[in-house]
């Protein structure tokens, strides 16, 4: 040891430390790294070197199947490619690298510097064959390690998935319980609050209410959003709060006297972000740190998300496949949640025209369309009045822009249509079915959808495969397309919004008067669901023009029976 420490005196050293994910623990974060340090010192005073810099990578894995990348790693690695070390110390070769492509790449800078290595408290000379050969074993070893924990955690993941037995954090909406000796889970309950929560926003959706509405109403009432951790966004809020911002009328009183008692907080995001800190590493010191989250809000996306997470269902997925369909209690009817995905899906796929819920400002901008080109008028302003107008332009020498009419004149005419056939008997017929007749009807349209789809597919793929011609393809296309598109709109149409059934039984008048306590996303829901309006043109120069002219209003059928050949298509399969 006396020749190996005359021979290392006054070397320059760098010290390595690193430690993956605290899996929770927080409260150790730091110890590790401070363990491996300390020991490292140890190890330089013993060999008569000087300690000249620290790297320190806490809560960082190093395997190939890390999620962050080591800065305070590529930091060491260019103090070695600069010749600002003689030799690496670490605790262990683990706490270099998990991954043989790194350990090559960090071998090699030392090799070509003339660095050397010490762990486990043996120097390792990498320009040594031997040396390479004893530190290659080790980085392979600890690969390994790695791929042998990782597929016991992802048979451990497949068991409980099929089991029905949880992984991670529990959801929004449930609690676990376990045992009180022993610490073995036992079962998955409602949280009362939050299952409430999840309810109630799935069914306002699925009423069509706006989402930017529900949310704002839940942080008004102070209601627990699902946020579990600091996020970028939360930490430039935190730094541009102050008492005067408008958008403070939305959060219950508690959140703001929270918010104003963390001055200390709110001071120190602002130093650290006007200091160039980026918001996201300021965010996971706050998580690191387990401050509260004053910040966390309900926000549209969020409504969004939880009103259409088939989990409240009760459902159990594994790699998007349902393995346990009773793994815990539902929160949300299977109704409830149909109408919710339903009312979601429609509105990405009007996205182009800008109608979800809430955007609009008039009833029927999106919704109604122009009987010439059939694409959907839009709304506009013509001297100071509100009309719609079909805005699309013609190719060639063809005239577009094909109708428009006063706002004025079409909505209440549109209206009268639609509250005499709310108010028929036969509208009533229609909605006696129960739930489960509902539940039925969307279920086999939508297996009728996926299965034409899937038929499609194969087609496809003959056709990759060059068992089928273009021309044949396009055949098939031209008969399964309208099929598919058909069977879509029939789920669609069938999960109606709930608001709907509020308004059977109810005469004209009534209907009128519960109809001025819709939200205008209610009403431009229900009109897309149960109507088809087109637009005609009135005509140049005439005036006065009864509505019932250029206006057109037809109730959507919303049961249909299937056709002969889709059905024995269906059968067939």
């Amino acid at each position: 040891m006396r020749d190996v420490r005359e021979s290392l005196a006054n070397m320059r050293a760098g010290l390595y430390a690193r430690k993956s994910a605290y899996q929770g623990k927080t409260r150790r974060k730091g110890y590790s790294v401070k363990e491996q340090l300390d020991n490292g010192q140890t190890n330089a005073d013993e060999l008569g070197a000087t300690v000249v810099e620290q790297f320190v990578d806490d809560d960082r894995s190093a395997s190939t199947y890390r999620a962050r990348e080591r800065e305070e790693f590529e930091r060491m690695i260019e103090w070695v490619e600069g010749g600002k070390l003689d030799i690496v110390i670490a605790w262990s070769s683990t706490r270099l690298q998990r991954d043989i492509l790194v350990y090559g790449r960090l071998r090699e800078a030392c090799r070509k510097n003339g660095v050397l290595w010490c762990y486990g408290g043996k120097i390792y000379d990498l320009t040594n064959k031997d040396d390479r050969f004893r530190t290659g074993l080790d980085a392979l070893m600890g690969e390994r390690e790695v791929d042998d924990l990782r597929d016991n955690v992802m048979r451990t993941l497949r068991a409980n998935a099929i089991n029905g037995l949880p992984h991670g954090q529990a959801a929004y909406g449930y609690v676990r319980i376990y045992d009180e000796r022993t610490g073995a889970f036992l079962r998955t309950e409602k949280h009362l609050e939050h299952a409430s929560a999840i309810v109630e926003l799935t069914r306002a959706v699925g009423n069509g209410e706006d989402r930017t509405k529900i949310a704002r109403h839940f942080n008004k009432r102070g209601v627990t959003p699902p946020t579990r951790h600091w996020t970028k966004g939360m930490v430039r809020k935190l730094a541009e709060w102050h008492p005067g911002l408008k958008e403070n009328e939305d959060l219950h009183p508690d959140w703001l006297a929270r918010i104003e008692a963390a001055a200390d907080l709110r001071q120190e995001a602002r130093d650290r972000l006007d200091a160039g800190e980026e918001a996201v590493d300021i965010a996971r010191d706050f998580i690191d740190r387990d401050e509260p989250m004053i910040m966390a809000r309900w926000i549209s996306a969020t409504v969004t998300m939880y009103a259409t997470e088939d989990r409240y269902l009760g459902h159990r997925k594994h790699h998007g496949t349902v393995t346990n369909d009773e793994a815990w209690p539902a929160i949300v009817s299977k109704a409830d949640h149909l109408r919710a995905v339903a009312v979601v899906q429609a509105g990405k796929q009007k996205r182009k025209y800008n109608q979800r819920p809430g955007r609009a400002i008039h009833w029927l901008s999106g919704v109604m369309i122009c009987d010439i080109c059939e694409i959907r008028v839009n709304s506009d302003k013509q001297h100071g009045h509100p009309r719609y107008s079909c805005a699309a332009p013609a190719p060639g020498d063809e005239k577009g822009y094909h109708a428009s009419a006063q706002v004025s004149v079409v909505d209440p005419f549109v209206e009268g249509r639609l509250f005499k056939w709310l108010a028929s008997p036969s509208f009533a017929k229609a909605y006696a079915s129960g739930d489960d007749e509902l539940l039925r009807e969307v279920e086999e349209a939508k297996a009728e959808a996926e299965l034409l789809q899937e038929q499609l597919k194969g087609f496809y793929k003959e056709a990759g495969a060059g068992k089928l011609s273009a021309t044949g393809l396009a055949a098939v296309e031209a008969e399964m397309l309208p099929k598919i598109e058909d069977a879509e709109k029939r789920a669609r149409a069938l999960s109606a919004p709930a608001v709907v059934r509020d308004l059977v039984g109810l005469s004209e008048a009534e209907i009128a008067k519960a109809w001025k306590e819709l939200d205008l996303s209610q009403r431009r829901l229900i009109a897309e669901t149960l109507l088809e309006v087109r637009l005609k043109p009135q005509g140049p120069g005439r005036r006065d023009v009864p509505p019932e002219q250029f206006v057109a209003v037809v109730p959507k059928q919303l049961i249909r029976k299937k056709q002969p050949k889709q059905a024995a298509l269906a059968k067939a399969a």
